[in-house]
């Protein structure tokens, strides 16, 4: 077979995939009433939340590639405008879809409606959130996954598991930004959070069978606090970064930064004798100060029996994430 032949079946099985890409798209729907609820992930006190639907957390938009999204939102919030931005998508064609208050759309005011409609063609790990004021670190954040039949790596693992991280503040934004954006704050030193969340709480239990190999989805939703992670007796193979499959690279620990997102493999282990911590630890480097009531690290777990307890991290002196 000569090279002029090799290269027109290449094109041709890339043609034929994406018809049957097209032929199998489906449109994702949902409708979000955006208002305020009360919520109180890290046990200290309960402060209004924006919420969707009445809840929060709010919820994960999952579609496949060539699925058109449809989300119809309600701004419900009564003293605020709003609007919803899809983090790392492209939105060539759709622009207008972008969600940036006041460069690709007017806010949704209170009591009005806003249809996003817009085709995905980019596979990998995403999130949505508001682009209006400073909303999100009031809550409206959420993961958005992207799955590809077409995916490199679909056959290496059993099973997905999305995990987000993200910073809290006990006081709502409509009080901190005037502070940090005032006269009286002239190094512009940002606010500080009270604490680290995983999966919008601080007790994440991720049940798993030995053995087996899990895709991790992880999403920096932090308004400003990057994070170092890591699994206790686990390494991590990372596949994808912000949307791009990469070269498979072995790591122990990596470092997420704000609105950073991963992909990585974790093969479980065959046995079940222990429940093992899965650590995020806040880069305390990026802040000021360091206030007394600042709970930097999160723990949640990787459960192989739930009936076995689940222990606290080691401590440690220092961190290295690296990537062979």
């Amino acid at each position: 077979m000569d090279r002029t032949t090799m290269a027109g079946d290449t094109v041709l099985l890339t043609l034929i995939s994406a018809l049957v890409r097209s032929a199998c798209a489906a449109t994702v729907s949902h409708d979000f009433n955006i208002g305020w609820v009360t919520a109180n992930p890290d046990g200290a006190f309960d402060r209004p939340t924006i919420g969707i639907n009445g809840q929060w957390p709010n919820p994960r938009i999952d579609a496949n590639v060539g699925d058109t999204v449809l989300i119809n939102v309600h701004n419900d919030l009564g003293n605020q405008s709003t609007s919803l931005h899809f983090h790392g998508l492209y939105m060539n064609g759709s622009t207008h879809m972008d969600g940036p208050a006041q460069v690709s759309q007017c806010a949704i005011p209170p009591g009005s409606s806003f249809t996003y409609n817009f085709t995905i063609n980019q596979p990998g790990t995403y999130w949505y959130h508001s682009h209006t004021q400073s909303q999100y670190p009031d809550g409206l954040r959420a993961p958005l996954i992207i799955h590809d039949p077409d995916s490199p790596f679909k056959d290496q693992y059993d099973e997905e598991i999305v995990v987000s991280l993200s910073d809290w503040y006990h006081d709502q934004m409509a009080d901190l930004i005037p502070a940090f954006m005032s006269k009286g704050n002239p190094t512009g030193a940002e606010p500080v959070p009270q604490a680290a969340l995983m999966n919008d709480t601080q007790n994440l239990t991720v049940p798993v069978q030995p053995g087996k190999t899990y895709l991790f989805r992880l999403v920096n939703m932090a308004a400003f606090a990057g994070q170092y992670v890591w699994i206790e007796g686990h390494n991590i193979s990372i596949v994808e970064v912000d949307g791009v499959y990469t070269e498979p690279a072995e790591a122990s620990m990596i470092y997420i930064s704000a609105a950073q997102r991963y992909s990585f493999l974790v093969k479980t282990r065959n046995d079940t004798m222990s429940n093992f911590a899965i650590v995020g630890s806040m880069d305390t480097s990026l802040f000021d100060t360091l206030p007394a009531d600042l709970n930097y690290n999160v723990t949640g777990w990787l459960v192989y029996d739930a009936s076995k307890p689940l222990s606290p991290p080691a401590t440690l002196d220092t961190f290295a994430p690296s990537t062979t």
